[in-house]
């Protein structure tokens, strides 16, 4: 199948791409494209393999990863140029693993755009992070390591209001003000009919605790001290690097950026990334872990106990999120495995009652 057939008639050929590249490889030449494989999302997504002309690739590799915005997309468009300024704009300045980027155009808005970015597929020793396969908890730790070094340089809030006052809080997000929209309705949907009506137990999590949750949640995930978040470290949205120095871990996918309270990415990883057994049994080491990271980053972290209880109030986002998310973004099995670990996780940690629900 042609690139264009793939991309909706947008053209993503030779020519194309040399345009992308020769802004930072101005003397790369590509002379062939093939589409690897290619999936919709919330964002177009592609593998291609690039042939280029002897001598002429820039140390470019041969397969590269691109990510385009959907034709059609019914979603905040904020979601899309969000991603773009973290990628050109603030990931460049930090200090944490991401995968390298090589070209990203945009239009003024940032809402249409095309970021040409590394195979992660291909990185020695690496692994995309899905929530069907296991995970050790050394794995997530490296992952949370991550998650504190990109938390502790934005601690507070100051450097955001400076650098970067188009990431908003929690209670004018417009995601978070999208999902208090459509979510009853989806949610409801989803829970009268389909596969994973059958998880929820409805005398528990009734339209009230749910919603209501929601809405106590927001308030939690708006107080202070604000940083820099990811918003979306699910286990899906990782991958992890194996050498002989240990395990590195990453981030992907940057459309849910925020700012706000430091333990909605910590908990979102922790909940979904390891079963249940594993989660009960590291879950205070691994917030621990977390808290001498910020400190040894010189923030001064909240205490355990404060730090446990915010965590426990955040398990309910990744509920929300595993019952909204419409059927065939992901697969019916790695849905059922999300959603089985967060409820799981919430009812074991009485989330409602950290918040407040009754």
């Amino acid at each position: 199948m042609t690139v264009d057939a793939l991309t909706g008639g947008r053209s993503l050929d030779a020519a194309r791409l040399n345009s992308l590249l020769r802004v930072r490889f101005p003397d790369v030449a590509v002379e062939s494209v093939t589409v690897l494989d290619a999936t919709d999302g919330s964002a177009s997504r592609l593998r291609i393999a690039l042939t280029y002309a002897p001598g002429r690739d820039e140390g470019l590799p041969p397969t590269i990863f691109v990510k385009r915005n959907l034709e059609h997309f019914s979603f905040p468009s904020e979601m899309y140029s969000t991603e773009v300024r973290m990628y050109r704009d603030v990931l460049p300045q930090l200090r944490v693993e991401q995968p390298t980027v090589f070209a990203i155009e945009s239009a003024g808005d940032d809402v249409e755009f095309t970021i040409l970015m590394e195979d992660l597929s291909r990185r020695p020793g690496g692994r995309l992070g899905i929530v069907l396969e296991p995970n050790t908890v050394d794995d997530v730790g490296a992952v949370l390591d991550t998650v504190a070094g990109l938390h502790a340089p934005w601690w507070g809030g100051d450097r955001l209001d400076s650098e970067a006052r188009w990431l908003t809080p929690p209670l004018v997000n417009p995601p978070m003000q999208f999902w208090r929209e459509i979510g009853p309705r989806l949610t409801r949907r989803h829970l009268e009919r389909g596969h994973r009506a059958p998880l929820v137990d409805r005398s528990v999590w009734t339209d009230h605790a749910l919603w209501n949750g929601f809405d106590r949640l927001l308030s939690v995930m708006d107080s202070g001290p604000h940083t820099l978040l990811h918003g979306d470290v699910h286990a899906g949205n990782v991958y992890y690097v194996h050498g002989v120095d240990g395990t590195v871990g990453g981030l992907l996918d940057w459309q849910l950026s925020l700012r706000g309270c430091w333990a909605l990415d910590v908990t979102y990883l922790l909940i979904t990334a390891l079963d249940p057994d594993q989660l009960a049994g590291a879950e205070h080491d691994l917030i621990d872990r977390y808290l001498q990271r910020l400190a040894g980053a010189g923030v001064t972290p909240p205490s355990h106990d404060e730090a446990y209880l915010a965590y426990r109030c955040h398990v309910l986002y990744g509920v929300l999120m595993w019952l909204i998310t419409p059927d065939g973004v992901h697969t019916d099995e790695a849905q059922l495995g999300y959603l089985s670990r967060c409820l799981a996780a919430a009812e074991r940690l009485d989330t409602l009652a950290a918040l407040a629900v009754g």
